[in-house]
């Protein structure tokens, strides 16, 4: 099994999709990897979907959302690493158990979200939702000339 970030399906699609908050994966090295994944899939013409943190979710703390389904997702805490990113306890709350995870989340403001987009040749299109945390991005104009 390999990685996310080194998949080569060896062809392109219409629509490739980053979901799961992966954009703000903790290592910068990791992000720029996972975005280059989906530039390598994209066919000319095509976007990524990418779902993204909300502007305040490492500081509108605890925070919870019970899914449609009858789950309830918690985020307990977003602590500091120490560079730039944070450690973030999540809990998912069933019927007849709780599940939590801590993971390495990397804030992104509007600006710094889009710079990461530019380092791999994306543009953002368009905010897709009002809270922006889903966003529709498509090749800049000199990744396009020179695929």
């Amino acid at each position: 099994m390999g990685r996310s970030e080194e998949l080569d399906l060896g062809e392109t699609f219409d629509a490739v999709m980053l979901a799961s908050f992966l954009v703000h994966v903790g290592d910068v090295e990791v992000r720029r990897a996972l975005l280059r994944t989906c530039v390598r899939h994209l066919a000319v013409g095509g976007c990524v979907l990418i779902q993204r943190e909300g502007a305040d979710w490492h500081t509108n703390l605890p925070r919870e959302r019970v899914d449609p389904s009858g789950y309830t997702v918690r985020i307990v805490s977003s602590e500091p690493t120490g560079d730039g990113a944070n450690s973030v306890h999540a809990e998912c709350a069933f019927p007849d158990a709780t599940w939590t995870q801590t993971f390495v989340s990397r804030p992104l403001t509007k600006e710094q979200f889009e710079d990461a987009l530019a380092e791999v040749g994306l543009k953002v299109d368009t905010y897709l939702t009002e809270d922006r945390t889903w966003v529709r991005s498509s090749l800049a104009a000199w990744v396009v000339s020179s695929k």
